[in-house]
């Protein structure tokens, strides 16, 4: 310990009777540097080097404090017993700093339909997380950090089946409880590089939906479920049944609402109403007397009922077509997710056992 502390003086002491000194440099140099796109634009390099030195400022201060301790400092000299030494100081320093990496990753989870590149990148962590737990034989942080894979697999299992991306290997499946050490390492090494591969998959819908909410007045409201996705989007006349008034408006459908707005002068979209998607009921017009009964059906909700009115009868098809899928694939969502709540309502709890 007195080496080190004694090596540690001598670094700062040389430090401090010695600084490290910028001087003006030739502008030649300084042009070369800056052709050779070699600095930020705006910068010169001085200031470049200057703000380097302004960060070494805390690190020098570090050092003299480390040097100034009395601690014991864990050296390659003083393991023993064929590294167990080593091996117990990163298990608790670990186990101090794995929270933080937990929490990390599940914020990264819980906005991931915002942000889907911050998962991406948080899937590295978890697989350093994973790996570093499972060599150091760690069962309740590897245990942690196996349910946050659970959870990132089961978001991306849900995510490409909504966006109809569904493959047989799109996912990965749950970390095995009951593997060595060695074959746990490979198993999530394996598991993540899948999950990567994957999740690129679903960027460009998370991108889209984002931009479609940026076009519509308050749309962010429109990212808060992760589950919602967009559809399509276009022009429709809305025509009133009863007072025959006829406006054109934008509609906008995704997986599980359907909205239309009108474009202001600011050049955004202002909501006029949100139709839940498991509530309506779309039929073709069938007034064959009509000049628009091939390129019209009725929207029936709730809410609102009228007649919408495309600009061809192709259009009015893929309209019709897109709306009924989406409504048939919102009514099975709705049934899965009751009969999971009637589930878990039957489930026995822990004061009745």
């Amino acid at each position: 310990v007195d080496k080190i502390r004694d090596y540690l003086y001598t670094i700062y002491d040389s430090i401090e009777s010695n600084p490290i000194a910028v001087s003006q440099l030739p502008r030649q140099f300084n042009e070369k540097i800056r052709r050779d796109k070699s600095l930020p634009d705006g910068i010169d390099l001085v200031s470049y080097i200057q703000s380097w030195l302004k960060d070494v400022k805390h690190a020098q201060e570090l050092l003299r404090t480390i040097a100034a301790r009395h601690d014991n400092f864990a050296t390659f000299d003083t393991i023993s017993d064929g590294g167990n030494s080593l091996h117990e100081l990163t298990r608790q320093v670990y186990s101090a700093t794995w929270p933080h990496f937990h929490g990390i990753i599940n914020t990264a989870i819980d906005k991931a339909h915002i942000d889907l590149n911050g998962l991406d990148c948080c899937i590295d962590l978890l697989e350093y997380s994973l790996c570093t737990a499972s060599y150091l034989d760690m069962t309740l942080e590897r245990s942690a950090f196996s349910k946050q894979f659970d959870r990132m697999n089961q978001y991306n299992n849900s995510k490409t089946k909504r966006d109809g991306l569904l493959r047989k290997d799109s996912g990965a499946t749950p970390l095995s409880e009951k593997t060595t050490e060695f074959e746990s390492l490979d198993e999530v090494r394996s598991l993540t590089k899948r999950l990567h591969t994957s999740l690129c998959v679903n960027d460009s819908s998370v991108q889209t939906m984002k931009n479609v909410a940026g076009r519509i007045r308050n749309g962010e409201i429109l990212l808060n479920n992760p589950s919602r996705t967009f559809i399509r989007e276009g022009n429709l006349t809305k025509r009133h049944q009863l007072a025959g008034r006829s406006k054109t408006y934008r509609f906008f459908l995704f997986s599980d609402t359907l909205v239309y707005a009108h474009e202001s002068s600011n050049g955004d979209y202002k909501v006029h109403e949100e139709l839940p998607l498991h509530l309506m009921k779309i039929v073709e017009n069938k007034h064959t007397g009509s000049t628009v009964s091939s390129r019209s059906f009725y929207i029936h909700h709730p809410n609102k009922s009228f007649l919408v009115v495309a600009s061809s009868e192709a259009n009015k098809k893929e309209w019709f077509s897109d709306i009924t899928r989406s409504i048939e694939r919102e009514i099975k969502r709705k049934a899965r997710i009751e009969s999971a709540r009637k589930a878990s309502s039957k489930a026995p709890s822990i004061a009745s056992c």
